[in-house]
């Protein structure tokens, strides 16, 4: 194995990203009818991907990212005769390296051999070309790639992707370099946050199981780099609890779809009930609150859509709580999908919950998503 770039580090920089990467089931009862379908690709947005900023190793992993392992194994099928080099580094090997927190592949290609190096140039001068629509560097972008090191060659995303001479920092000169330090024998790749937990446009298009982007060294949910996170959460009345936590001050999009039996003869959505003769009327609630949120000197992350105002839940609510409150908008939706705006006052975890006096007998699920304001309500309905 061998160090990874020892570039001039320009400051890190949260940038908002696409992405796109999760899987959707909606359980609708016959008596609220079926759901319109899907009008785009899952997790669809009309973005592209922004460059990923510079984000150094601050955390250790036992294992590679799930982006990471989906783009080695995407190479290494595409290119027949190349092969893998690692990924993964011990924490207390060298320094700063973006194998030690998986987000960085070895991809075997040596520039020896026509083959191999005429694969590694054909992926680079790829990821690097402008798209139909002239968006520069469009697949490196859509990949999450930070930086590409090659023969003597650096390419990084916060240098515009310019070619630039690379030398690895345990080298004086070059001549004394091994050829793994000068990357001759294969091509290094070390993606962003965003790109390893498979949170790009490229990864959502192929189905990859992704991750929620976290802050380094904490377990709050990166709103900007978190493109859709997915939470299943049943209509029997149990809580389900987010892995990571939402910060202070920060306003989170919600969608949630699905639907509930709650009797044999009445069923509903997160915000609306249907009765036997098939009328539907929002669920009932305790008096509408407006958020009133304090000064905010600058946006940094997340949404800049105002919060949701919020009910409590009554006796007689049939409907999804978020973190204590019904948070839905509006009227009755005939796909059962409701967009709402939390801005937490502390930081807590998310906590979903289908209210129901007596939840127990209930049937069906909800989907939820945490999911930046640029993808597509169509998307993440179906």
């Amino acid at each position: 194995m061998h160090d990874t770039a020892t570039d001039p580090q320009p400051p890190t920089r949260r940038t908002v990203v696409v992405l796109v990467t999760v899987l959707i089931a909606a359980l609708l009862t016959g008596a609220l009818g079926p759901s319109a379908p899907r009008a785009a690709a899952l997790g669809d947005s009309p973005l592209v991907d922004a460059a990923s900023p510079y984000e150094a190793q601050t955390t250790c992993t036992k294992a590679p990212r799930p982006g990471t392992v989906a783009l080695a194994n995407w190479l290494m099928s595409t290119y027949k005769r190349t092969g893998s080099m690692g990924m993964m580094r011990a924490c207390g090997s060298g320094g700063t390296s973006e194998h030690k927190d998986g987000r960085a592949f070895d991809w075997k290609a040596d520039v020896r051999k026509k083959a191999t190096r005429r694969a590694a140039y054909d992926f680079i001068n790829k990821a690097l070309a402008p798209d139909a629509a002239g968006n520069a560097h469009a697949l490196a972008r859509r990949m999450g790639i930070m930086y590409i090191i090659y023969n003597d060659t650096i390419w990084s995303s916060y240098r515009d992707f310019a070619p630039r001479p690379y030398l690895n920092a345990g080298c004086k000169k070059r001549k004394k370099c091994s050829r793994t330090l000068r990357h001759l024998d294969h091509v290094h790749i070390s993606l962003g946050y965003a790109g390893a937990a498979a949170q790009t446009s490229w990864y959502r298009s192929r189905g990859v199981a992704s991750e929620p982007v976290l802050h380094p060294g904490t377990e709050d949910l990166d709103a900007n780099e978190t493109a859709v996170v997915a939470m299943t959460v049943p209509a029997n009345g149990a809580v389900t609890t987010s892995s990571f936590y939402l910060r202070p001050g920060v306003t989170y999009r919600i969608v949630a779809t699905g639907t509930a039996q709650y009797d044999p003869a009445t069923a509903g959505d997160a915000n609306c009930s249907v009765a036997a003769d098939s009328t539907t009327a929002p669920t009932a609630r305790g008096p509408l609150v407006t958020p009133i949120m304090g000064l905010v000197s600058r946006w940094t992350e997340g949404s800049r859509h105002p919060a949701t105002p919020y009910a409590t839940a009554l006796p007689d609510t049939h409907g999804l709580l978020v973190n204590g409150a019904l948070r839905w908008d509006g009227p009755c939706q005939a796909d059962h999908a409701y967009e709402a705006w939390y801005t937490p006052d502390t930081r807590q975890p998310l906590q979903l919950q289908y209210a129901d006096g007596v939840p127990g007998d209930d049937t069906g699920s909800f989907q939820v998503y945490v999911a930046r304001d640029d993808i597509t309500r169509s998307s993440l309905v179906g």
